[in-house]
């Protein structure tokens, strides 16, 4: 483990994949037993080949895989100052020559051999590349040597702060444990800065301490909405780890002693965020991972919309989930944002289209992501030449079999018309048992007074709607009862309520206020808009 989500290996292991996205290495880590029922297993989503790699030297590859494996990681060495005396190897390769894979992890001792000395054994031998290359083994005797199945493990020994180092990465030899011919390794110290550069486009290079942070991706947030939380894990240091964060969009913090993001973004922008943790060892060591966060505007009021009700997502199937835009004027923006939220356990699976009213598709994400999980990513889709208002549809076609999942929630922000008076929040409120908790909508820009007829539909998610009052509270502190505690033992409340608001000013805060009024049963406001 080179990182939390990348392992350092052989090129000529993966050379026939090529370099770029690919899901159909499998990783397993943690146990001796390759049957073992506790090992974790990983798939790859991406792979790395040295450049220039032809089969002659720069033999070593990155592979990322789909999730964080929180491991020991393994320092490469960055001079020749350990090439002496013995090195470990480690693997599940043959233990003789010709023979089978093992299921269980062999290791044994090797030592260090000049490359003047590996290179006086002729044949392919005499053709090894001093500064790329580092041999290893029994010269007179043999017995002792990696063999098929080890490509790609490493070849390791400890420094004088007794730290594990790799020195090498099993390459080739001809045969196994022969007298004369040792074991050939690609020399890590010479490619240590070319592994940290490939690491770092691919999520984070290795500090030099041996300890990295996992990179979470690109984040993306609106101004105004809470974000959801967002969690780093170190790893290569001691716990507890001390975090700290630079280049924080304003509005949002990190937990010092968690790692965890949150907050609400209070300015649109582009942002470059380090992340850096301190261990609690003496001397600390630290690690850090770099990514960017861009947070969009607020949207227009009414011109924008979400629809939080899940859609399943059958295997092999097409669906839709629908939002109506009313009383926005004009067209849509040159940079209208499309926030999707699908959970799938295999988004390389997805087909996902913004279909416009007039039945223009605009595909949002085509079979990218490998076997990663879920979609939570903001879309920004030129729709100027479409008008705003109509029924707007989230097409998801699920292409290949084995996976299933659900729209969670998608919206719409279509910026560029006119305000309608209209707005939604979308982020969850817990309703605790026996509690009063409150949702807020501001509006502005608006004139005059709201419509004897406007609009409140409201989701909530609850077991027993019987306990709910729910109301609505306009910016003067009038309340407007929606509900009071009807519908019994009825789950969730999904309804548009009518509501003539004609005596009150449209701008403002308005609350939707809900109050659990009996014991035993608990839920959420999931998502309400206010149409005036």
């Amino acid at each position: 483990m080179y990182t939390p989500t990348l392992v350092l290996t052989a090129a000529h292991c993966v050379d026939n994949l090529g370099t770029g996205p690919n899901t159909s290495v499998g990783v397993t880590w943690g146990v001796v037993d390759l049957q073992d029922p506790a090992r974790t297993t990983r798939t790859s989503n991406y792979i790395h080949i040295a450049p220039g790699y032809n089969g002659n030297g720069r033999d070593w590859a990155l592979i990322r895989i789909s999730q964080p494996i929180d491991s020991p990681l393994l320092k490469l060495a960055t001079d020749t100052s350990l090439h002496s005396g013995n090195f470990t190897v480690a693997g599940w390769g043959a233990a003789t020559q010709g023979g089978p894979q093992q299921r269980f992890l062999l290791k044994a001792d090797v030592p260090f051999i000049t490359d003047t000395q590996c290179a006086s054994a002729g044949g392919a031998y005499s053709g090894l590349i001093f500064d790329q290359e580092i041999c290893a083994g029994n010269w007179a005797s043999g017995g002792v040597d990696t063999c098929q199945g080890d490509s790609g493990g490493p070849m390791f020994k400890r420094n004088a702060a007794n730290e594990w180092i790799q020195v090498g990465i099993t390459s080739w030899g001809i045969g196994c444990a022969q007298p004369g011919n040792p074991g050939v390794y690609t020399e890590v110290r010479y490619f240590a800065n070319d592994i940290c550069s490939a690491a770092a486009s691919l999520g984070g290079c290795q500090s030099s301490n041996g300890m990295a942070v996992g990179n979470p991706g690109n984040q993306t947030s609106t101004v105004g909405t809470a974000v959801s939380p967002v969690n780093h894990t170190a790893a290569g240091g001691t716990a507890p780890y001390t975090w700290s964060a630079t280049g924080l969009p304003a509005g949002l913090s990190i937990n010092s002693s968690t790692g965890l993001i949150s907050g609400t973004p209070t300015s649109a922008g582009t942002f470059s965020v380090t992340v850096t943790a301190r261990d609690s060892a003496v001397p600390a060591k630290t690690g850090s991972t770099s990514y960017t966060w861009t947070v969009s505007a607020a949207p227009t009021p009414g011109c924008s919309a979400t629809n939080g009700t899940d859609v399943t997502i059958p295997d092999v199937s097409t669906v839709e989930s629908t939002i109506a835009i009313a009383g926005c004027a004009g067209n849509a923006s040159a940079t209208s944002t499309v926030p999707v939220s699908i959970i799938h356990t295999y988004i390389g699976d997805l087909v996902v289209t913004l279909v416009a009213p007039d039945g223009t598709a605009y595909v949002l994400h085509n079979r990218t992501g490998g076997s990663a999980d879920n979609i939570n990513t903001t879309y920004t889709v030129n729709l100027s030449s479409e008008a705003a208002n109509g029924t707007w549809r989230l097409r998801v076609q699920d292409a290949a079999t084995g996976d299933v999942g659900r729209i969670d929630t998608w919206t719409l922000n279509l910026g560029g018309g006119s305000p309608a008076c209209a707005g939604t929040n979308g982020t969850d409120v817990a309703i605790p048992d026996v509690s009063t908790v409150t949702s807020t909508i501001a509006l502005s820009g608006c004139t005059g007074n709201a419509s004897a007829t406007s609009k409140v539909t409201v989701g909530i998610i609850h077991t027993f709607i019987g306990d709910l009052v729910v109301t609505l509270v306009a910016p003067d502190g009038s309340a407007y009862v929606l509900h009071n505690r009807t519908g019994g033992s009825a789950d969730n409340i999904n309804t548009t309520y009518t509501v003539d608001l004609s005596s009150e000013a449209r701008n403002g805060t308005w609350s939707l206020r809900v109050q659990d009024a009996a014991t035993a049963d608990v839920g959420s406001i999931d998502s309400w808009t206010l149409s005036l």
